[in-house]
């Protein structure tokens, strides 16, 4: 029902910087510290090769991603991925996804009852980070425990 193939990951596609990154102050190390990976690829490439040299590549560099799949699973996949606490960058692509379906198939989209192409809400994703941190912080024998910062 879907197949999905990805080139290796690399850096000719250039990368994204996030906003809040900006808005911290932050994105000129940010961006430094991404030139040193991309550089360090090209090095790596040059003497291991492609398959080795993409393990110092990070998440920021854009991939191209194929996917092959019929419509059950863009029902499944979409209205799993838009969910208002998933991760923007997901939620984006499953959107786009969806709205490419629609456009082919108006009258069989409509079925797809529980997919979100409305904004995300990066503080209902916090409220389900912050809900998860608790429940693995009720293990017995463990002290609970918050790996998030709160926001001023």
């Amino acid at each position: 029902m879907l197949t999905q193939e990805r080139q290796l990951l690399g850096t000719s596609l250039g990368y994204d910087l996030p906003g809040v990154l900006v808005e911290l102050g932050v994105a000129g190390r940010f961006a430094e510290a991404v030139e040193a990976a991309a550089a360090a690829h090209l090095t790596l490439d040059a003497e291991l090769g492609l398959p080795t040299a993409q393990y110092v590549v990070p998440l920021a560099f854009r991939v191209r991603w194929y996917v092959r799949t019929n419509l059950r699973e863009i029902y499944h996949l979409c209205e799993l991925r838009t969910t208002p606490q998933g991760h923007p960058d997901y939620r984006w692509v499953a959107q786009e996804m969806f709205r490419r379906v629609t456009e082919v198939h108006p009258r069989l989209a409509r079925y797809a009852a529980f997919v979100d192409l409305g904004p995300g809400d990066e503080l209902e994703r916090r409220r389900s980070e912050r809900r998860l941190d608790e429940k693995l912080g009720a293990a017995p024998g463990e002290p609970p425990r918050n790996n998030l910062r709160t926001l001023t």
